[in-house]
């Protein structure tokens, strides 16, 4: 993870945000290159998601220009991956700003990694976010403007710092993707979800979908 020295802490609250959705047993699938997904093993070789996730996907990989594929970075975390991110963020910020309170190094970490001990966790916790950008038909990624969980400036979706180009592709992510449902995070312009409490958050509704799962 790359980090910017200038953290802008920007917090959700979830606290009126109740969960509606019983996963004692969730319908997971994995993420078929075969269905014309681009799987990068940069961060993971486990591309487990939700059925309905799935479902989704599929239909936003239809509403691609041609020659424009789905390239998935990351789709399922399980809680033992979200605590290791969340423990090299945190320190990271305590190198950065040594002189920080731990409430102030707590919300730096929890504007670029979710919080795996709040009980809401991350939307790859629950199994319904894609870390996702766009490539060819020979697998060669397209200009986005930054690298896939690179965390600077330019990450934000709609940084002033981009080229035309990257700016392009960015469009044309998120039309496929919110198109049938998806919302992006807007300080990470490969994150989108469905249905966890940050898309509550970011829909304004008061019920989330799907919560955190172990798998």
């Amino acid at each position: 993870m790359t980090t910017s020295s200038a953290v802008r802490v920007e917090l959700m609250d979830f606290s009126n945000i109740a969960l509606i959705n019983d996963d004692s047993a969730p319908d997971i699938v994995d993420i078929s290159e075969a269905d014309g997904f681009v799987l990068n093993n940069k961060f993971t070789n486990d591309f487990r998601i939700r059925k309905s996730i799935y479902d989704m996907m599929m239909a936003a990989r239809d509403k691609l220009p041609e020659n424009y594929h789905f390239m998935i970075y990351e789709s399922y975390r399980p809680l033992a991956r979200q605590i290791e991110l969340w423990n090299r963020a945190t320190d990271h910020f305590k190198k950065e700003h040594p002189g920080a309170s731990d409430k102030d190094l707590h919300d730096m970490t929890e504007t670029f990694v979710a919080d795996p001990y709040n009980g809401i966790g991350s939307g790859h916790q629950a199994c319904c976010a894609l870390d996702i950008s766009l490539c060819d038909g020979d697998g060669k990624e397209y200009d986005m403007g930054t690298q896939c969980q690179e965390i600077c400036e330019a990450s934000v979706t709609k940084s002033a710092e981009l080229s035309d180009e990257a700016i392009k592709n960015r469009g044309i992510l998120i039309d496929a993707l919110e198109s049938v449902g998806f919302i992006n995070y807007s300080s990470e312009w490969w994150h989108f979800s469905y249905g966890d409490h940050q898309w509550a958050y970011l829909t304004d509704k008061a019920e989330a979908i799907f919560g955190p799962i172990d798998i």
